[in-house]
């Protein structure tokens, strides 16, 4: 991945993506850059948390701003860790982004063809996904947690795109971000089982030091690959949140702010 900064925000971009910078631009944000205090400190996007609405609006307008849009362009959900992908279309924008009363509900994914239209996903440990189609020049970002990934999101996601706009899971890229790492997620024996209703756990459950972990990044590379996405199309960040949670928010370290995965076509 590639880091960068602009007005203050720091955020990271995939080097897959970088051969397609005039059709389409994305960004994993980081903690540094906002106005939030404590555990919230400093670039907090989430609004389901207690941090004060007036702090997380200014960051999430600090993010726009970097990117040369404005905050109405930006799309969020409310995320359940289930897998519902929402068709994002022009009379959507600015939903979600100024209030959590019109944001989409029980949403852990979206898609969209529609240019200048910034679609985003929220975490602290869960996996972040982003999606771009070259070719039918189609977008998307997907959730997913232990839960999520074990429901493998991703896959209804690229199932929605092929639906939507015809798009062919060979052509998509994709981006899967920082989240909780196989170095440091560890589970209980109840995701164990969850995760072996629809994974070979020998692939994705590590055990080390009487301790279990669920390798999240493995599992969804594994979804995309069986969804059609060329092993070549897809990029992983490869940054545990836990681990570097002075660069990304962490549930798991008891940070109470969420960074973003965001993508909008030009």
């Amino acid at each position: 991945m590639l880091q960068s900064k602009k007005n203050e925000v720091s955020y990271f971009q995939y080097s897959i993506f970088s051969n397609h910078k005039n059709k389409v631009s994305h960004f994993i944000t980081t903690r540094k850059g906002g106005v939030s205090k404590g555990t919230y400190q400093s670039l907090n996007l989430g609004m389901m948390q207690a941090d004060p609405v007036d702090n997380v609006i200014e960051n999430r307008k600090r993010v726009a701003n970097a990117f040369g849009l404005s905050l109405t362009d930006f799309v969020f959900p409310i995320q359940v860790h289930g897998t519902q992908i929402i068709t994002i279309t022009e009379k959507d924008r600015g939903k979600g982004a100024f209030c959590l009363n019109d944001a989409f509900a029980d949403t852990d994914g979206f898609i969209t063809n529609v240019p200048r239209l910034c679609l985003i996903t929220l975490a602290a440990d869960c996996v972040p996904i982003t999606f771009f189609d070259p070719i039918k020049k189609a977008i998307g970002v997907a959730h997913a947690g232990w839960k999520g990934t074990a429901l493998k999101t991703p896959k209804f996601l690229i199932e929605s795109m092929g639906r939507e706009f015809n798009s062919n899971p060979k052509d998509i890229i994709v981006g899967i971000g920082p989240s909780g790492g196989p170095c440091c997620y560890e589970v209980g024996q109840d995701v164990v089982d969850e995760v072996a209703k629809t994974f070979d756990p020998n692939n994705v459950i590590i055990s080390r030091s009487g301790k279990t972990f669920f390798n999240m990044w493995e599992a969804n590379r594994i979804t995309l690959i069986e969804s059609g996405v060329m092993p070549t199309n897809i990029e992983q960040a490869e940054i545990c949140t836990i681990t570097h949670s002075d660069t990304f928010f962490s549930a798991r370290q008891g940070h109470g702010g969420r960074f973003a995965a965001g993508i909008f076509l030009l």
